[in-house]
């Protein structure tokens, strides 16, 4: 797989245009490979729109939802692990040292997080060296239990859960228009990345907390309707060759999203 350095700025006009009214916890999007604590986004062609600087060390929906490209890589390689598909579940294994995770220190740091670098490691390595499946599974659950304790889910609110579901859906969509053209396969590791953040951007709704669940439950209702309409643009894990999948029902669906997240 190969590393894009692109910021994921908006999803079509309505995301460009509630980008520089966003609050903390109101983020614009993110990209899920290098996110260094405080960046902001390349210059824009002109007449467009410049994203305002993202601080994941105080933005709780950008710092969700780059752990949430991890969770994502981390779900798919498994997935592929616990059907046999050994050699393709070790390129979504990740290092600390990679980018994704690189760029997070910072922000763990500023935030008092110990991170979770030993843990991410040894599940990489466990899958990576064929260890035996109860040490791999395990590790993986011992690295889910770290990244839980570094979420900031239990105490946001529903918007801003909501917009962070929405940023890790426009990745999803720029991953799948990867590995989608034209109707075949073209990187299948990019259409696996896709289903792998859809499928962690789903399981965020259920951790919302329950006060704030209550109060958006339309909002949440139709998140996930919207998530699930998406199902059969991946058909099968591992796909070759001729696949008919459309990438622009992603970013359709990622505004939709951010809708439901500003009507809050």
């Amino acid at each position: 797989m190969f590393e894009k350095k692109k910021v994921w700025v908006g999803v079509g006009s309505v995301l460009a245009t509630t980008m520089a009214a966003s609050t903390a916890n109101a983020a614009p999007l993110t990209q899920p490979n290098a996110a260094p604590a405080s960046f902001m986004a390349a210059p824009m062609a002109e007449g467009e729109m410049a994203a305002p600087e993202i601080d994941l060390s105080t933005n709780d929906t950008a710092f969700l939802a780059q752990l949430g490209f991890i969770r994502g890589h981390l779900w798919v390689g498994m997935k592929l692990y616990e059907e046999g598909h050994i050699e393709m579940a070790k390129t979504h294994m990740k290092h600390p040292g990679d980018e994704l995770y690189a760029g997070l220190t910072e922000a763990f740091n500023d935030r008092g997080q110990p991170g979770f670098a030993d843990e991410l490691e040894a599940l990489a390595d466990s899958v990576i060296n064929d260890n035996s499946k109860d040490v791999v599974m395990n590790n993986y659950k011992v690295l889910l239990d770290a990244i839980s304790a570094h979420e900031p889910i239990a105490d946001m609110a529903a918007k801003g859960v909501l917009l962070s579901v929405a940023t890790m859906l426009m990745a999803t969509a720029d991953e799948y228009a990867v590995g989608i053209q034209e109707g075949k396969v073209a990187q299948v590791h990019e259409y696996q990345d896709a289903l792998g953040f859809k499928e962690i951007a789903l399981n965020r709704l259920e951790r919302i907390n329950s006060e704030e669940a209550e109060k958006a439950s339309e909002a949440i209702e139709e998140t996930r309707s919207v998530l699930k309409s998406l199902t059969d643009l991946w058909p099968t894990i591992t796909p070759e060759g001729e696949l008919q999948g459309d990438a622009s029902k992603i970013y359709g669906a990622a505004s939709r999203i951010e809708l439901e997240a500003r009507s809050i």
